[in-house]
């Protein structure tokens, strides 16, 4: 028996002698590692877009895979800097501008201003935002890449907006505003509750994003932080614009209370639903609403810009948008910069365009036929905000929170717990603190 299992072995092993050198040479594909809040196997023009990038990446490079891990939005930077520093991070992570100071005062990214260096001079001319590269860049160092810019807009129902008798131009300013939710604001059932709402507020302080005190605010003041990074929120501007916001509210009655408690996130959800006549939203979600509107025609979606106080003087088109950063300690560090590379490449771009519906990042992309298609006319509508009102937050400043600090002021106006200078005082000490 002992000589029938050595034989066995001997022939296995020399079976296995025979299938090694099939072996040789053989590559087994590297896999890249990418963290952002789009998920390709996901209906969506931005999904469509990062599907086919990948897709066409993966071709041309048979050898390498993208694997692609969803995450919540709000802290996938805080979440890609802490495993940086656990040595645990992905190989590339997205970014929004708001925290790329939080990057930049961390060891996490690598440069990769090696890439644009060895750009051909047409691709570098081509750039249509020069401000965003300009934006991550940060001790002379790239310290991520602009895929897609995008501002805050006011949606509104257009349909809602003509049955109460009013056009556009009474959106004008933040007055205006709250003229129009109080037409808009309707209890069609007769129970005596609104079930459509005149304005949408999010205003939790998990998941949240700029709300129209904060723009208020910069209507009324300028920055909210000097090139210092020393706040400025215990103004009298914002204390305004705080309270302007807990009236809607506590007077004006156009938003529910239940807004102090809702995510950023929930409020659009309501928008799309038919909750909300008007909400201060992202330009970038103007496809997703479109596609999941329930109860209202999509076509009478439509976008004015940023109100102002005065008529004569509009708001900020706040720029923002997102950027992808690679680990620097990554095994996979210039894999993950080649696909960032091919990630902003021209054909890329043209894809973040065009299905993904954003804003062209490229001067050839804003002049292709496709953008005249009245699909298409929002995309003109917003670089026309950009050129008009664009406005710019100190990348080097550690604002990301200061979006929560204003919602939480709002919430302790609206509950009584402070006025709303007070409330602005601790806002101001807590942004501070962060610089």
């Amino acid at each position: 028996m002992n000589r029938t299992i050595t034989r066995r072995a001997t022939l296995a092993a020399a079976v296995a002698g025979l299938a090694a050198p099939a072996m040789v040479g053989a590559q087994q594909p590297s896999t890249i590692t990418m963290w952002t809040f789009l998920d390709p196997n996901r209906p969506g023009g931005r999904e469509t877009a990062l599907k086919t990038i990948i897709e066409s990446f993966e071709r041309a490079n048979p050898t390498l895979r993208i694997r692609v891990e969803p995450q919540v939005w709000t802290t996938m930077a805080e979440r890609f800097v802490l495993g940086a520093n656990a040595r645990n991070a992905p190989d590339i992570a997205w970014v929004n501008d708001n925290n790329l100071a939080l990057l930049g005062a961390s060891n996490a990214p690598a440069d990769l201003k090696p890439l644009v260096d060895a750009w051909p001079a047409a691709r570098r001319a081509d750039q249509n935002l020069p401000a965003a590269m300009e934006a991550a860049t940060q001790n002379g160092k790239l310290i991520a890449m602009p895929i897609m810019a995008t501002t805050f807009v006011l949606m509104y129902r257009r349909d809602l907006l003509a049955a109460a008798g009013l056009t556009p131009d009474a959106l004008r300013t933040w007055d205006g505003v709250v003229e129009a939710a109080k037409a808009m604001t309707r209890d069609t059932n007769g129970d005596g509750q609104p079930d459509i709402w005149g304005l949408g507020l999010g205003l939790g302080t998990e998941r949240f994003s700029v709300t129209p005190a904060v723009l208020a605010t910069i209507s009324g003041q300028g920055a909210l932080f000097d090139e210092r990074c020393t706040a400025r929120l215990a103004t009298a501007e914002a204390a305004r614009a705080v309270q302007w916001q807990a009236d809607l509210i506590l007077r004006h009655r156009v938003t529910p209370r239940e807004a102090v408690a809702m995510t950023s996130d929930d409020a659009i959800d309501q928008f799309a639903a038919g909750r909300y006549a008007m909400q201060v939203i992202s330009n970038a979600r103007y496809d997703q609403i479109q596609r999941t509107a329930a109860g209202w025609d999509k076509a009478d979606l439509g976008l004015a810009p940023i109100p102002g106080w005065t008529a004569d003087k509009p708001g900020p088109a706040l720029t923002t948008g997102w950027f992808a950063a690679a680990w620097r300690a990554s095994p996979r560090v210039r894999d993950a910069m080649r696909f960032i590379d091919h990630m902003t490449s021209a054909d890329s771009m043209a894809l973040w365009n065009l299905p993904g519906m954003q804003v062209p990042m490229l001067r050839s992309l804003a002049a292709r036929p496709e953008m005249q298609r009245p699909e298409n006319a929002h995309l003109a509508q917003i670089a026309a905000f950009f050129a008009q009102s664009g406005f710019s937050m100190p990348s080097h400043c550690a604002w990301g929170r200061t979006l929560a600090d204003f919602n939480l002021a709002t919430q302790q106006v609206v509950l009584g717990q402070r006025d709303a200078m007070a409330a602005m005082r601790i806002a101001e000490r807590a942004s501070q603190d962060r610089q």
